[in-house]
């Protein structure tokens, strides 16, 4: 069964992040900054781990991953003016430390702002999938976190980060993850690419089976606070963990779990 993948409804409709009805701009993740964007093929996220030999032609894109399911104030005002520079800034030095061609320490550290990072980021994973405004208790709270730049970062979700060195870009939510040595299940986001990775889990994840370094100590953080945030350059997970599961994990995808390459 083939599993299509819509990037662009109507243009009218909800904005994913505020509920917003009005005009929808595009919005592309990663934001344009961090790469150049090229035509890639998007295609759902189950073709790629199950290795299947001719899988049916995807999606194409002419300018990388991009959605178009926000207003404008929340993609141009909010994101582009205010959450994605620092993002962006962020994503280039770890760039630039993956591809020195000098010998790199064990693990570096990059100055950034906690806040605006975090917040770049869900608002680019809350654009992925058309018409997917509809909230919970846990993703008003985002909503909000996302809106008001003087709140905390709510309690119940946690962001973990971690080099990536890799080229296929992988992004999804609504996935669950189970390690079946205690079965407690968590809900995750994930967005994977050249040069980092990033997972948004709510409720404490366990098993996640590598360290990896977080947000929690900024989490209360003012918006512009600038931090020493650490990055390891040794025991990198592999390119395709979390989201290919394994003897000990099981992974459950919903409709937007994707994969892109050029």
């Amino acid at each position: 069964m083939t599993i299509l993948i819509r990037t662009f409804g109507s243009k009218i409709g909800t904005c994913n992040i505020c509920g917003e009805y009005g005009t929808l701009t595009e919005d592309h993740t990663p934001p344009k900054g961090c790469h150049r964007p090229t035509q890639v093929e998007i295609q759902h996220l189950s073709y790629l781990l199950s290795g299947t030999t001719n899988p049916p032609k995807g999606r194409r894109s002419q300018n990388g991953v991009k959605y178009r399911t926000l207003c404008h104030r929340c993609n141009n005002t909010l994101l582009g003016s205010r959450y994605d520079p620092p993002f962006i800034e962020f994503v280039n030095a770890v760039a630039l430390h993956l591809r020195s061609p000098i010998s790199l320490p064990a693990s570096v550290t990059i100055p950034g702002k906690p806040q605006p990072i975090v917040r770049s980021l869900l608002g680019h994973i809350s654009a992925q999938g058309v018409d997917r405004y509809l909230k919970g208790p846990l993703t008003e709270a985002m909503r909000d976190y996302f809106l008001d730049d003087s709140l905390p970062l709510p309690a119940g979700i946690k962001v973990f980060y971690w080099a990536y060195p890799h080229r296929v870009h992988v992004m999804l939510r609504d996935a669950a993850y189970t390690h079946l040595s205690n079965s407690q299940p968590f809900a995750f986001w994930l967005l994977k690419f050249f040069p980092i990775a990033f997972l948004v889990a709510w409720d404490e994840p366990v098993g996640l089976m590598y360290p990896l370094h977080d947000f929690e100590c900024w989490r209360s953080a003012p918006i512009n606070h600038i931090a020493d945030l650490p990055l390891s350059l040794s025991n990198i997970p592999p390119l395709f963990w979390p989201e290919a599961p394994t003897d000990a994990s099981i992974l459950v995808y919903g409709q937007e779990a994707i994969h892109a390459v050029a």
